[in-house]
């Protein structure tokens, strides 16, 4: 919002103060081109912005929107329709357009300082409709009353641009336009104070917009030409703010199904662990209760290996419970000690972790490297012995390095080569990783992960 009023400012200095510079000129079809242009920029960003509306419910979100609907009206039928006919709009419709412009600064600066008290349904479009109405109503009475009283000369209309600012073209006219401007820059802080609070990129959008609006009339203060056939810096601003506005509304529209497909997705993960947890994880459950039972009729080496199947079961079966249930967004150390902290805490072993902050890697690299991490503290927490296990995750460059420690019995790599460790590789090589296991007998265990 700062660059723009800075170039803003630069650009209208620039005009001010250098008259060479032909920022203007007499094009009738190009001034007609860009009326129709703003009018449909303001009808779109309109429409865009109505979906916010009916999902937010609130004052300022209606005042918003009364606003746009008086600007896209103001275009459309006082601008656009006297600008494709070429004809000179008469005083009574200068005096409509620059008083129902001057209606739309005002609901543009309230909707950015009003409460956000929230609606019912039914009175939005009653609301929106109504006030629409009345403000045209008002400012067609006001319009005849001004245009009766008005003497000959001082109504909202240049014939001819001059080189250098112009202040002749009525009491009334310049202080509209300081006002309209003063408004638009109020609604700028407004707006920026805002979406700096709620966190809302919208907002933010019409703050730059509203920077562009007091620009552009700033200008029509200069030179007040905006209901004649001239062409100049001011209407390029003005085209420039519904531009901003139409951008920001189909950045709101995109931001919201972009949201809305992460809660679906969400939404489903959450299911589908509740079926896991409901179901499967209940099954292995009883499975393990009674597996006991088989007693004399089968071999303990059968039955270790059936109490292994089931053991390690549970433990897929959990860590896709909480992968899928976990809330998105959250920190690599966060999961990464709920996970192992979980292995842990079910094998009755010590957990020292020593897990660098700030670690963000992308999804499947990450849920790889967890995986990892709690198939390492879940080997050496069944086979090692020992009673505690250490596990350090830290960045090397732009790599990260995983390790889990014990100081157990140790084994052979060269003699055991079970599903797990070869699991363990597998997900690092996966991912573009390398595992390293380094073990001996009697001398600890030590598997190294880098990605």
């Amino acid at each position: 919002m700062l660059l723009t009023a800075v170039i803003s400012a630069v650009v209208t200095l620039a005009v001010v103060l250098l008259p060479q510079l032909h920022f203007a000129y007499w094009q009738p079809l190009l001034h007609a081109a860009l009326e129709t242009a703003a009018s449909l920029v303001a009808l779109l960003a309109g429409i865009l912005f109505f979906g916010r509306l009916r999902r937010a419910r609130q004052l300022n979100e209606l005042l918003l929107a009364c606003a746009l609907a008086l600007l896209a009206l103001l275009n459309f039928f006082l601008l656009t329709v006297p600008a494709v006919a070429q004809l000179a709009p008469p005083e009574l419709a200068a005096w409509a357009a620059l008083l129902c412009s001057s209606l739309g600064a005002v609901l543009f600066a309230l909707a950015s300082f009003v409460p956000p008290w929230r609606l019912r349904p039914g009175f939005l479009l009653a609301g929106g409709v109504g006030g629409v109405a009345a403000a045209m109503l008002a400012t067609t009475v006001a319009s005849v009353a001004i245009a009766h009283l008005t003497p000959e000369g001082a109504a909202p209309r240049a014939p001819e641009l001059p080189v250098r600012p112009d202040l002749n073209a009525g009491p009334a006219v310049l202080a509209l336009q300081l006002l309209m401007s003063l408004l638009y820059g109020l609604a700028a802080a407004g707006f920026l104070r805002r979406s700096r609070r709620l966190h809302d990129e919208f907002l933010g959008w019409l703050a730059i917009g509203a920077v562009l609006a007091a620009a552009s009339h700033v200008d029509y203060l200069l030179y007040p030409s905006l209901y004649s056939q001239w062409v100049h810096i001011g209407d390029a601003f003005r085209l420039c703010f519904y531009a901003i506005l139409l951008a920001g509304s189909i950045r709101e529209l995109w931001s919201y199904w972009h949201a809305l497909s992460e809660r679906a997705v969400l939404e489903e993960r959450q299911r589908i662990a509740r079926d896991l947890h409901d179901g499967l994880a209940q099954e292995l459950a009883y499975l393990a209760r009674n597996l006991d039972s088989l007693g004399r009729d089968t071999s303990g080496d059968t039955l270790r290996r059936l109490l292994r199947a089931v053991e390690r079961a549970q433990l897929e079966s959990r860590w896709v419970v909480s992968t899928l249930a976990a809330p998105a967004g959250q920190a690599m150390e966060t999961v990464l000690a709920n996970a192992v902290g979980e292995i842990a805490e079910r094998f009755h072993v010590g957990l020292d972790l020593d897990v660098v902050p700030g670690i963000r890697l992308p999804a499947a690299r990450a849920e790889a490297l967890v995986r990892i991490a709690c198939e390492a503290v879940a080997n050496a927490a069944r086979h090692s012995g020992s009673s505690r296990v250490r596990l350090s995750l830290e960045r090397d460059g732009p790599r990260v390095r995983l390790w889990v420690r014990d100081k157990g019995c140790g084994f052979d790599t060269a003699a055991h080569g079970g599903f797990g460790l070869i699991s363990m590789r597998e997900r690092a090589h996966s991912v573009g990783g390398d595992l390293w296991i380094s073990s001996a007998p009697g001398r600890g265990s030590d598997v190294e992960v880098t990605l």
